[in-house]
């Protein structure tokens, strides 16, 4: 009986993963204003009563689309807090990684950065969301150069905070306007002015 629960369970993640990838293609296909629960439907290779079964309305369809289009990134950001690199490494990787993933995804996010606003409200005021979960491993990546002579003591939840919060800026300006720099090159503006400061 566990097992064809487990079964039902995982078939069902697969469908609702499915369905999220499928919207991710025709908003990228389509854009936002030509979106339609029919398109994913038949991206999906789904009847359009099964999305349905998961997702309210084509609202609540493109806000979980939105927030799947970030599943790479933060699978990636998992990987490296969870290496045995040293926490200097891990805020270089961090921010690298954040910046390549907007510039793979720029037109993307464009094109839906009304939704991604959204998100944001939601992730701001959600504790559990997946931008507390991040400002938590930065403050602890924090706490253990603090704990190994790497950075100086500070508040490490608040700088942390600031940290994150000056890259998602950084990487909307990416978004919404065109940049002469390359990403590369941003993010280690940014992390050299964090690890160095701006006073000589």
């Amino acid at each position: 009986m566990n097992d064809k629960i487990t079964r039902k369970q995982r078939a069902e993640q697969l469908t609702r993963h499915a369905i999220l990838s499928s919207s991710v293609v025709v908003l990228q296909k389509h854009g936002l204003k030509n979106f339609t629960m029919d398109k994913v439907a038949e991206e999906a290779e789904l009847a359009k009563g099964s999305l349905y079964r998961y997702f309210k309305n084509k609202n609540e369809l493109i806000l979980s689309a939105a927030d799947h289009c970030f599943e790479p990134l933060c699978e990636d950001i998992r990987k490296i807090f969870a290496s045995t690199i040293s926490p200097i490494e891990k805020l270089e990787q961090y921010v690298a990684a954040s910046y390549r993933h907007t510039e793979q995804n720029k037109k993307l996010f464009y094109d839906i950065k009304t939704v991604l606003l959204t998100q944001l409200e939601k992730e701001f005021n959600d504790r559990t969301s997946g931008y507390w979960e991040t400002i938590d491993i930065i403050s602890q990546t924090f706490q253990d150069g603090i704990n190994q002579n790497l950075l100086r003591p500070m508040d490490t939840n608040k700088v942390a905070i600031f940290f994150i919060d000056s890259i998602d800026r950084a990487m909307i300006r990416r978004i919404i306007t065109t940049v002469d720099d390359s990403a590369e090159d941003d993010a280690r503006e940014l992390l050299k002015i964090y690890l160095h400061g701006l006073a000589l």
